[in-house]
C-alpha cells in the first residue's frame, strides 16, 4: 500500500510564551515491511531542527524557539510504502509459556513501570483468559485482544496522557493509548514481551476508531515470527494500512510531540491527520526536507526580553486517541 500522510499539530497559547523546547517523533520508521520514501517537516516560527535516533531506533527531531510567540505550527508529511500482510497468529507453532526471561535484550518489554502497573484488577482480567501450559501463544494473544474489545468501551475524555491502566480498569473505558497499555500489561503478566507502537492508520471504510488522530497499538514477540502487531482498540491484527512511527516500552517513550514552555499561559493542542492512498509514486520526492512556516514572533512584550523570567516551565504533551 502506497500512502501519503500529513500530520499537522497546532500549539496555541493564551498569552505570550518566551521559550519552547520541543521533541518530535513524527517520521515513520524504516522497517522490513514498511519503507519511508519521503519525509518533510515544516515548522513555524522559524527555528533550527536537529535530528537523531533514540535508543530504540526512532527518529527524533528536536527544536527550540526563544523569541516571544503565541503559536507553534508543525506539519510532518510522509510518503510510505507498506507490504505488511495480516497473519494468522493461531497457526504459529509457538506455545505458551515461552522462555523469554533469559534474553536480556527483552528485559524492558517484560517489566511493569510507569502507566503499566500491577493490580488486583489486572490479575483478575488476566485470570479470565484461561491460559494453560502448552496452549498456542497465538491463541492466548487473540484472547487478550478479543477480551479487551468485549469488556472496554472507546470513550474520549475519561483518561489523560498520564493515566495508568488502573484508570481504564476502573472506568471500563478509554482511548487507544489506554487500550494499548492494558494489552501490554496483560501480555507482560503472562511473560510475553510486549511493546507500545505509536503511528498512524489509514481508514478502511471508516471502521477504525481513533484514525483521525495519531494512533497506538501493541506488538507481541513470537519466537517463530518476530514482533507482530495487534490493535486492541479495533480488535484486529495490524495490516498494511498501519504506519509505524515509533516503538517504546510505553507511551512515555514515543509521544509524537512533547516538551516544555516558559510562560504564564494555558496551552491548547490541536492535531489533524490526513491520509491518502496513492496509485503511483509522486514525482519530486525528497528523502528528508525541512521548511519554515510563517508564524509570528514578537521582539518585545511589555519591555521584557525572551530571557526574562515570565513564568515557570510547563509541560506540553498530547494524548493519543
Amino acid at each position: 500500500m502506497l500512502l501519503q500522510l500529513t500530520h499537522t499539530t497546532e500549539l496555541t497559547y493564551t498569552d505570550l510564551i518566551s521559550e519552547s523546547v520541543v521533541e518530535l517523533r513524527m517520521a515513520p520508521r524504516q522497517e522490513s515491511d514498511q519503507h519511508r520514501l519521503s519525509f518533510s517537516l515544516a515548522i513555524g516560527p522559524a527555528t533550527a531542527v536537529n535530528s537523531y535516533f533514540d535508543w530504540l531506533g526512532n527518529t527524533v527531531h528536536a527544536l527550540s524557539i526563544s523569541a516571544f510567540h503565541k503559536q507553534i505550527r508543525i506539519v510532518a508529511s510522509s510518503v510510505v510504502e507498506t507490504d505488511r500482510l495480516k497473519v494468522e497468529v493461531e497457526r504459529f507453532k509457538d506455545q505458551w509459556p515461552g522462555n523469554f526471561v533469559a534474553n536480556q535484550q527483552l528485559y524492558d518489554f517484560l517489566q511493569f513501570a510507569g502507566p503499566i502497573v500491577k493490580s488486583q484488577a489486572l490479575t483478575d482480567v488476566v485470570k479470565e483468559l484461561g491460559a494453560e501450559p502448552g496452549m498456542s501463544q497465538g491463541e492466548l494473544a487473540l484472547r487478550m485482544l478479543h477480551s479487551i474489545a468485549e469488556k472496554f468501551a472507546y470513550v474520549k475524555g475519561v483518561t489523560t496522557s498520564a493515566s495508568s491502566i488502573n484508570e481504564i480498569l476502573r472506568h471500563g473505558s478509554g482511548v487507544c493509548q489506554d487500550f494499548a497499555h492494558l494489552m501490554i500489561g496483560m501480555a507482560r503478566s503472562v511473560g510475553i514481551p510486549a511493546r507500545y507502537v505509536s503511528g498512524l492508520v489509514h481508514p478502511d471504510a471508516d471502521r477504525f476508531r481513533g484514525y483521525t488522530q495519531t494512533h497506538a497499538w501493541v506488538e507481541l514477540l513470537f519466537p517463530s515470527a518476530g514482533w507482530v502487531g495487534f490493535d486492541p482498540t479495533n480488535n484486529c491484527i495490524v495490516g498494511p494500512n498501519f504506519v509505524k512511527v515509533a516503538i517504546g516500552r510505553d507511551y512515555r517513550d514515543v509521544p509524537p510531540n512533547k516538551g516544555v514552555y516558559r510562560g504564564n499561559a494555558q496551552e491548547d493542542i490541536d492535531v489533524k491527520v490526513l491520509s491518502k492512498e496513492l496509485k503511483q509514486m509522486p514525482g519530486g520526492l525528497a528523502g528528508e526536507r525541512y521548511q519554515t512556516l510563517s508564524v509570528a514572533t514578537f521582539s518585545d512584550a511589555g519591555g521584557r526580553t525572551p530571557w526574562d523570567s515570565d513564568g515557570g516551565l510547563q509541560q506540553q504533551q498530547q494524548q493519543q486517541q
